[in-house]
């Protein structure tokens, strides 16, 4: 089968790789549909501290069930549409043992510590894939997996409808933030953000904006909030500047939301956090039941993940994808499909 595999430190190419076999716990997916994620670009780049070549990369996709272990009980059918959820616990530690498999104190991800979905089929966990409705599209069905993240950040923050929210930064992870705090009530919400096209999007899905890049983020924040600071504030920016500001732009009692992962040391004013009681609260990847909810909020129509998806390549192009992944640029989803070539085992 024809697979993206990196080789070395910016270097990817698309091979042929022999086809896995399913496990009587896995199931054999054949992916329709992945999503490249700004970790994919991390490992291309040879950032990623666990990731090790050769690996096939992808842990945003969907597909239909290739193949079932003829002894399982399970409601899931060949031909069936899926999203995966890339989760690997090892189901011993403590952690796993009180229901935080996400925070596994070995926890891998397919396409990180092992294949992932960038193939034409992938072996996956049978409790990690979940029915998809039929109205939902491939291509949508390889943004739940970024989706179920900015649920898990927006559960952890709680924010009520009565709340003044501040989401920094407004690339994937934001806007789909957004959405889902939009999605529980929440007027008060501004996106701060400093690239005009990604402001562009943020308008057009119907936020407000703050350009950073115009204006002092903790005194425009402040006055939007009439001086109390947000409620609950989200830093999906990682980058040095936001750390200074999160504490500032939050008010009293407020909560912090990390759902960026810093790569830098970055100022932090742990004299105010302790002057104002905030909470700052970190977060990773998905909780239990997080990909249900995504799926949910995307069938009750309460969260857009098309408007999202601003590039569409085939397996063929995929390198042409990655190019522009690496080189950056205006986009926000990039997703690459497969050619339709469908692998199909006869049911036991």
């Amino acid at each position: 089968m024809k697979a993206i595999v990196w080789q070395a430190k910016n270097t990817i190419a698309i091979q042929d790789v022999p086809v896995p076999q399913a496990g009587k716990d896995e199931i054999l997916v054949n992916v329709g549909c992945t999503g490249i994620c700004g970790s994919d670009v991390m490992i291309i780049s040879g950032k990623h501290p666990r990731a090790k070549t050769p690996l096939i990369l992808g842990h945003e996709f969907m597909g239909t069930i290739s193949a079932l272990h003829e002894d399982k009980d399970t409601s899931l059918s060949i031909g069936q549409r899926v999203v995966v959820e890339p989760l690997l616990a090892c189901k011993t530690c403590r952690p796993c043992k009180a229901g935080y498999e996400h925070v596994c104190e070995s926890l891998r991800l397919l396409g990180v510590e092992t294949d992932g979905g960038f193939a034409e089929l992938v072996n996956v966990p049978l409790e990690r894939v979940y029915a998809l409705p039929d109205f939902i599209s491939d291509e949508e069905a390889a943004i739940i997996e970024p989706l179920a993240v900015a649920v898990h950040a927006v559960d952890y923050g709680n924010p009520k409808k009565e709340d003044s929210v501040v989401i920094l930064g407004a690339g994937p992870i934001g806007l789909l933030i957004a959405e889902v705090v939009r999605a529980a009530g929440v007027s008060r919400l501004w996106l701060c953000e400093m690239n005009p096209y990604r402001l562009e999007m943020a308008r057009n899905l119907g936020f407000e904006t703050v350009d950073v890049s115009k204006t002092d983020t903790v005194q425009t924040i402040l006055e939007l909030t009439d001086g109390h600071g947000a409620d609950v504030t989200f830093e999906a920016a990682g980058v040095p500047a936001t750390g200074g500001q999160i504490i500032p732009i939050t008010g009293i009692k407020g909560r912090i939301v990390m759902t960026a992962i810093h790569k830098k040391p970055c100022e932090v004013l742990f004299q105010q956090l302790a002057y104002r009681e905030q909470t700052i609260l970190g977060t990773r990847i998905y909780a239990q039941g997080n990909f249900r909810k995504a799926i949910s909020l995307v069938s009750e129509g309460k969260v857009e993940l098309k408007p999202l998806i601003t590039h569409t390549f085939s397996m063929e192009d995929a390198l042409e994808a990655f190019e522009l992944a690496l080189r950056g640029g205006n986009f926000c989803k990039i997703v690459i499909k497969q050619s339709g070539k469908r692998y199909f085992e006869e049911e036991k």
